[in-house]
């Protein structure tokens, strides 16, 4: 054997352990390969018209039917960022706000109704199938029609899920909401279990068509010993979202509705508050290059408090 042909054979040997011993290595990944950023997150504007309806029926002696309707102007915002601390896990931080500045009923004046919730959530995920998580979160609610003497302080935690099938996206969520401590004024707590669905569907990934329904059934627990009142509260939304293509922004329109049934009390027979607006939203996007990324792989996921519904016994409570 010449030094030339030993030469090549232990070049060769080399090159073939090298080659099983990368075999044998397996990559360190922080996110999915079809994750373009590790964080990502938007922030959002919103503002437009709210309009809320009293109904009550009351016998004292007599039975009737009263109706009041007060019209406002909403204004709210939300910021939320997603980070992948590991392949298939990743976390998200909400923060969210919004106030109602209502007319008196009969004018000559104002008063206003306002919550924020500051929340997270933590997920396992694969972008191109599912996503499965749980969430907690603590804010204040409030108004100057309620059941409570000011505004108050709540939590609320529950687990969710999402489906993702070509353009469409299934979101449902679970939870339980209550104030934390003694409410005051004669209630010792509110509280209220709730689920939600949503359904989105892409006409293109940056075009999105969205609805939401919500139901939540919750009680009003009076400290002096009385029966507690038990209330239903349903919401909905249509929202439809569009991404400008050569820049960060999307603009949405989106109409949302809310109706929250009492069960009688004292001299009210039947109770119900419903309320609508209209709203119109401005978000700047951060690091996701489209809509749909930010479904699959950003921060999908938002926060429905029944106890922060425009309806709900703490923001808009009826006449006692």
């Amino acid at each position: 054997m010449t030094l030339k042909q030993s030469f090549a054979g232990a070049v060769a040997c080399v090159a073939l352990a090298s080659a099983a011993h990368a075999a044998d290595m397996q990559p360190v990944l922080k996110a999915p390969t079809a994750v373009d950023q590790q964080a990502t997150g938007y922030v959002e504007v919103y503002s437009g018209w709210a309009s809320t309806r009293s109904t009550v029926g009351f016998c004292d002696p007599d039975c009737v039917t009263a109706s009041s309707r007060t019209n406002g102007w909403a204004l709210g915002g939300a910021g939320r960022a997603n980070y992948w601390v590991m392949r298939d896990v990743s976390v998200q931080v909400d923060a969210q706000a919004e106030g109602t500045s209502y007319e008196s009923f009969g004018g000559g004046g104002h008063f206003s109704s306002h919550s924020y919730l500051v929340g997270g959530q933590w997920s396992w995920r694969s972008p191109q199938q599912y996503l499965f998580g749980l969430f907690a979160a603590a804010g204040d609610a409030g108004g100057g029609i309620s059941f409570a003497d000011s505004s108050q302080r709540h939590g609320l935690i529950g687990a969710e899920a999402q489906w993702y099938w070509n353009q469409f996206t299934l979101y449902a969520q679970g939870g339980y909401d209550s104030t934390l401590g003694t409410t005051g004024d004669g209630i010792d707590s509110i509280n209220a279990w709730f689920v939600r669905g949503t359904g989105r569907y892409f006409v293109n990934p940056n075009f999105l068509i969205e609805g939401t329904v919500m139901y939540a059934n919750g009680d009003i627990d009076f400290s002096a010993g009385d029966p507690s009142v038990g209330f239903r509260t349903w919401s909905w939304q249509a929202k439809a979202e569009w991404r400008l293509p050569t820049a960060p922004f999307s603009v949405y329109a989106k109409y949302q509705g809310s109706e929250t049934k009492y069960d009688a009390f004292g001299p009210l027979t039947s109770t119900k508050i419903t309320d609508n607006r209209v709203l119109l939203g401005l978000k700047l996007q951060m690091g996701d290059r489209t809509l749909q990324a930010t479904d699959r792989t950003g921060a999908t996921l938002d926060i429905v408090s029944p106890l922060a519904n425009p309806t709900s016994p703490l923001m808009f409570a009826p006449p006692l």
